[in-house]
């Protein structure tokens, strides 16, 4: 099936209100309720553990040697068809639209996602034409796989209209995007809207299968490969609680950053994500913490953290000038082992190498450092990942990749 490009308006309104859904995770639900007298962090000198964390079972750590990817040329550039709005932006919106594909490549090639560069050179375009529903640009996988498209190695990389981070459709998800059993017997956009997360484990049982949130609803793929569309009824928009990224001095960015995580989070398998307390920063003295990798070394100036759902998620943002990181969401039996205590090491992680330069204290950041020691920055949220007729849980962090083993 061919995928069109045309008109638009009311374009690149770069909001971050998402609904929420429902399905939550273990763990998670424990959030502090008014009237709770653990003490907030920001109200003490230290920065304290609000629970205890332990090596869980059946997971385990896989070193993996690590660059930061590159982008294939193509990929985010927009198109230069001048019946399709997009042509009519001004340079900055070009460059923070092209900025934004880009991003997404690079997190498919983490999650080892084999991308191949734009398909055909196609450029990022509005679709469907007859009303704008999204953007999107036609990538090429280096495996093919018969899909109902007809094209057995595209990938889409699709952003909604009124949104400002991009996901990648691919696999068996993308082969139920394109059939035409969504709103109005249509595919695609049209029939079950832009997707509003990437792909994550569903249920909460790891041999079940996987699921990507649409705007329409749910697209879910169990391990023997049936699909279903589970339509969701409009509920109103979820917006993030206002703590959420708040930081002292921030010029908006981080809490942006903050932000735009917590919606990733709500649109998966998490429920909603509250703060424990204000974002709290690690600095790092010049050349104290520096992540070796393939192609030189990247250093890291400063590290931010925010905990959610006393304790049993977090958040961290390292800021760098080397390379462009994401906050990312750490939860689970992944957050158990990160924060995990003294002589409590996953099976295959190496030595730690200690981090010094900070001058913050507290039980927290403690824990923190030494997670960072052992297994590096988090590059990814968790995802899946196909393991012999299965799927395990997966994120990739900068010291190689915890995994869930099926």
């Amino acid at each position: 099936m061919r995928i069109k490009r045309h008109l638009g308006l009311a374009l690149l309104t770069l909001l971050l209100i998402e609904p929420m859904w429902f399905n939550g995770c273990a763990g998670l639900n424990n959030a502090k309720k008014p009237g709770d007298d653990e003490k907030n962090p920001a109200e003490t000198d230290q920065v304290l553990l609000l629970k205890e964390y332990h090596i869980p079972e059946d997971t385990e750590f896989l070193p993996v040697p690590f660059s930061w990817p590159v982008a294939a040329p193509g990929v985010g550039a927009v198109t230069r068809e001048q019946g399709d709005p997009l042509a009519n932006l001004n340079d900055d919106e070009k460059k923070a639209l092209t900025e934004s594909f880009r991003a997404a490549y690079v997190e498919g090639l983490l999650r080892e996602l084999p991308l191949n560069g734009a398909l055909g050179g196609d450029f990022v375009h509005i679709w469907p034409p007859v009303e704008p529903l999204s953007l999107v640009q036609n990538w090429r996988s280096r495996e093919d796989v018969p899909n109902s498209w007809g094209m057995p190695s595209l990938v889409l990389a699709v952003r909604g209209m009124e949104r400002d981070e991009v996901f990648i459709v691919q696999g068996a998800i993308l082969n139920m995007y394109g059939r035409s059993a969504g709103i109005n017997r249509a595919n695609g956009a049209a029939g079950y809207g832009a997707p509003l997360g990437g792909e994550f484990l569903y249920p909460d049982l790891r041999e079940t299968g996987i699921a990507q949130r649409f705007e329409y609803g749910l697209i879910r793929v169990d391990t023997a490969g049936k699909s279903a569309f589970v339509r969701t009824e409009d509920v109103p928009e979820k917006l993030p609680p206002e703590a959420v990224g708040q930081y002292p001095g921030d010029d908006g960015t981080i809490k942006q950053d903050f932000q735009r995580a917590w919606q990733r989070g709500i649109h998966t398998k998490l429920p909603e994500l509250n703060p424990d307390g204000p974002v709290q920063r690690l600095d790092f003295s010049e050349g104290s913490w520096k992540i070796p990798t393939e192609s030189g070394t990247i250093q890291i100036t400063s590290l931010y953290f925010q905990s959610f759902n006393s304790g049993n998620a977090l958040f961290l943002l390292g800021r760098s000038p080397e390379a462009p990181f994401q906050t990312r969401i750490i939860t689970g039996p992944f957050l158990d082992a990160f924060l995990a205590g003294e002589d409590q090491i996953l099976p295959g992680a190496g030595a730690a190498t200690p981090l010094l330069g900070t001058d913050s204290a507290g039980e927290l950041p403690e824990r923190l450092l030494r997670g960072l020691s052992l297994y590096g920055l988090p590059l990814t949220d968790s995802y899946p990942s196909p393991e012999e007729g299965a799927y395990k849980e997966t994120q990739r962090f900068s010291r190689g990749r915890m995994a869930t083993r099926p």
